[in-house]
This record gives structure tokens, sequence and C-alpha cells, in this order.
């Protein structure tokens, strides 16, 4: 009885504990600022696909007439001056009226697309194509066949495959629809850079790149005979092979060691390149010399509240249960349409601080040397926010240094602050001026004689920069800075 009685003994025990509760919208609002550019877009959709009630159009950018490439392609070939696109945004003329400044600005915003953009091999063919060809089917069976190659840049089907499907993508009905036709427009692509792109076989594709090279060689026929003897080489020993080339052997181990040097996958060098995220922000220098950040609208996606279909659905509703139905979708559509207002919103607010306190660095056009001590923390003080907001506000989010032709992170504007004798720990040395000012110590030594740390901490606690020597070392290689042994011994 007695483990019985212990057994069922119940006791009730008091706890206390915090739990922080988000509203629904503080999550959606939270969960839309962390998304860049390109993840935000597929978010807004799918949510606009479930909610009737929300309108989903893509940035302005992207649904411009064709694709944005061949518009910036077309821009930059009618520009009468070949650095229009690299000068200042800055004061189109007051003279011209509202839609001509707003074309100049989308043509400025199209080219900046097309700089950012991540570099596939399409995209790199298509460019070329599109400012060495005129429209028509030529140029429009050039890009079909860019768009047939594989990731190493080879076309692997045969021209009569690749007819087949150009008289499907026509409907039965296509331009240039012979074959000799497609094996043109095979030869024309195989001219495009980089040099080896769209050949059939790997003889094939080293021979392009032979016939590419501008250097003259009296050795070249040879070259591009051995492209297609190279299975000899695993039967043959080098003396027959050079027999069957017309060459001596020592010519034979020239033109393989060339052969070597050549890329047997010329796609391969634009795969697997992280896509840089377009940059959502632009940093303009207004003529008093401030600096101001500018969200446009022409590279967000739409995003709203559709009140037509709110009205309509509501003039139709015929018992409780549409009604609230209706109620529940409208409530979610205007949650999510705040939210992602409230997301651009934050992201300009903390841009601006950000470019407030950084000037120099915004001046220099992204020198790390001019940067101020900044951190996340302290642009969450000056803005009300919590530091994790800030945080998920600077994930993956690019700014247009718009003057300077430079894309940067917003993170890049960041940097800790570094002791400095006789400031009371109030230090406006950050890490990267130290850095630069420490490789302009070494790179200014005396080539027989380097500093060593100790020489360079001192010198640089002359320039009030405290550093340890532990520090240095580590700046060093970080730098890729060998230490002072080996700078001597390279002498």
């Amino acid at each position: 009885m007695a483990a019985l009685a212990q057994v069922s003994d119940l006791r009730q025990q008091q706890r206390q504990h915090q739990e922080l509760q988000l509203s629904v919208q503080a999550q959606q609002r939270l969960q839309l600022l962390a998304l860049p550019l390109q993840k935000l877009s597929s978010e807004l959709r799918q949510r606009a696909e479930q909610n009737p009630f929300l309108e989903y159009a893509p940035a302005l950018l992207e649904t411009s007439a064709g694709s944005f490439h061949e518009a910036a392609v077309s821009d930059m070939e009618q520009a009468d001056n070949p650095d229009y696109f690299n000068a200042n945004r800055e004061g189109f003329g007051e003279q011209r009226d509202w839609i001509d400044r707003q074309a100049e600005q989308l043509r400025h915003d199209r080219r900046l697309l097309l700089l950012t953009e991540p570099e596939t091999l399409y995209r790199h063919l298509e460019t070329q194509v599109l400012q060495q060809y005129a429209p028509g089917a030529l140029r429009e069976q050039l890009l079909y066949l860019c768009d047939a190659l594989d990731d190493d840049g080879y076309l692997r089907q045969t021209p009569h495959a690749l007819l087949a499907g150009w008289w499907e993508l026509h409907h039965g009905q296509p331009p240039r629809a012979a074959e000799k036709d497609i094996t043109e427009a095979i030869r024309l692509v195989q001219t495009l850079d980089p040099p080896g792109v769209g050949a059939r076989t790997l003889a094939e594709c080293l021979e392009l790149q032979v016939r590419a090279d501008p250097a003259y060689a009296p050795e070249r026929d040879l070259r591009r005979r051995l492209c297609h003897r190279l299975n000899a080489l695993l039967t043959d020993p080098p003396e027959r092979l050079a027999r069957t080339l017309h060459c001596s052997p020592e010519e034979l181990k020239q033109a393989l060691a060339y052969l070597r040097t050549l890329n047997p996958f010329p796609g391969r060098a634009f795969a697997g390149k992280p896509p840089p995220e377009p940059p959502e922000v632009t940093a303009v220098r207004l003529s008093d010399g401030t600096w101001h950040a500018r969200c446009y609208e022409e590279q967000l996606p739409l995003f709203k509240v559709n009140e037509a279909v709110v009205q309509m659905a509501k003039s139709h509703i015929r018992t409780p249960e549409e009604r609230g139905a209706v109620a529940e979708l409208e409530a979610q559509a205007r949650l999510w349409a705040e939210a992602y207002r409230e997301r651009n919103e934050t992201l300009r607010r903390v841009a601006q601080l950000i470019f407030d306190h950084q000037v120099d660095f915004l001046e220099s056009g992204g020198d790390p040397a001019t940067l101020k001590p900044l951190l996340q923390r302290d642009i969450a003080a000056s803005i009300g926010y919590d530091e994790s907001t800030i945080s998920r506000t600077l994930k993956e989010k690019m700014v247009h240094l718009s003057g300077k032709g430079k894309t940067l992170p917003l993170k890049a504007f960041f940097t800790h602050a570094l002791p400095s004798p006789g400031t009371n720990g109030e230090s406006t040395v950050s890490e990267q001026h130290a850095k630069s000012a420490l490789k302009k110590l070494i790179d200014g030594e005396d080539a027989r004689s380097p500093l060593s740390d100790q020489a360079l901490m001192l010198a640089l606690e002359q320039q009030g920069i405290a550093l340890a020597r532990r520090t240095i070392a580590k700046y060093r290689e970080q730098l890729g800075i060998p230490s002072t042994r080996e700078r001597r011994q390279r002498l």
C-alpha cells in the first residue's frame, strides 16, 4: 500500500516562463523581409495563386516587349554616346517632358539588370547573336540552337533532330526549313565566344579552338589533324603516330602540349555560379551632396488587393458561410499586401540609415578603407527594431551605387571598430581601414629588409591603430601576405 501511495502521489507546481508571441501580421512581415528579390517574387506569386483577392504582376522590367536582354542591347546600339549607360542617372534635363525622363530611366534600369544578371552560357551567346544579327528568321534559329546546347557547350542532337524540333516549335510552318539551313546555323554558332562552343564531338571542339587562335603558327595544321587522331595515342606509339601525321616526334610532343592548354568543356566556365541578386535599392547622390536610398517601382513586383474582385465577391454573397469565407480571404489578402508594403519601406529606411553613416564609403565607390565602424545593433537602435529584424533586412540584399558603376551587398557597409588609444573605447577606426593601412605599410617596405609583425604593430600605433601582434598575423593571412621570413626569401 505504501508503494501504491508513492506512485499515486500527485503534486502541483507553479513555474514562470516567458514566451514571445508574434502576431500573424508580424510573422508575415518577417517572412517577406528575409527574402531576396528573386525568392520574393516566387513567394508573392504563390500567395496570389492561393488567394483570389490578391493581384500579382512581375516587375515592369520583366514584362518589357521581348526579353530585356534584347531591349538592353538595342538601347546600346542606338545610343550616340558609348559611355551613356555609365553616366550618372541624376538630372535628365529639365527641358524634357515626364515621358522622356521615364523612358530614359527605363533604359538605364534595363542596362542595370543586364549587368547584374548571372552570366549563363545562353545569355553570353544571346548577347552576341543580338548584336551581330538583324531581327529575322536567322537570328531566331541561332537563338534556338544556343538554347539546345548542354552545360558543357556541346550540341548533342543531330541536325535532323534539331530540324524536327524547329518544325514543332513553329507548328509545321517554320522559316529556314531545310536541313542545310540548320547546318549553316550550327556553323555560325560555332564562331561565337567561347571558342569550341557548338561542337558535336571533342575533336571538333578542340579543332574549333585551334582555328580561333589569333596567333598564326605554322603548326596549326598539325594541331588540327591531331585533334582527330587523339584515339591513336592509346594504341600507337608516338613514333608511329608522328609518321602518320608527317611530323617529327618533337613536333608531335609540342602539338600535344598545346592541345592540353585548350578547354574540352567550354560551357562549364558559365556553370555552377550562384546567380547574384538584382539590386533592390539604388544609392543616388543628389546635387546637395547627400545620398538617398531609392527603391524603383519598375524593379519590384506588383502585389496588392484587387478591390474590384473583392467588391464583386461581396455582391454575390448569399449565405452566412459565404460571408465568412469572403471575409477571411479579404483579411488574409490585406495582411499580406500590408506586409509587402512594410517590407519594402523597412528596407528603404534601413538602407537610408546606412547611407547616412557611410557617406565616405559611397563617395569612394565602395573602397573598404573608407568604411566607418558600423554594427547591425547600431542600426537597430536607431530605427527601434530588434537586431534580428535588421539581420533579416540585410540578408542577400544588393544596392547599386548610382554613378559609380558598382553593385554591392548591403552587408558590405558594416565593419567592426578597433580600439584606438585615447578614445575611451569610442573608436573611429574600422577593421577594413586597419587592413588597408597594414597592406600599405607592407607594400611600401624595403624589399631587402621586410617589416616584422612587431615593427608593423609600432607603425600602426603611430597612425592611431592599436593592434596586437597576433591580430596583425591574422590580418596578413586574410590578405594573403606571407610572413617576414617568406617575404625575405622571395627576394
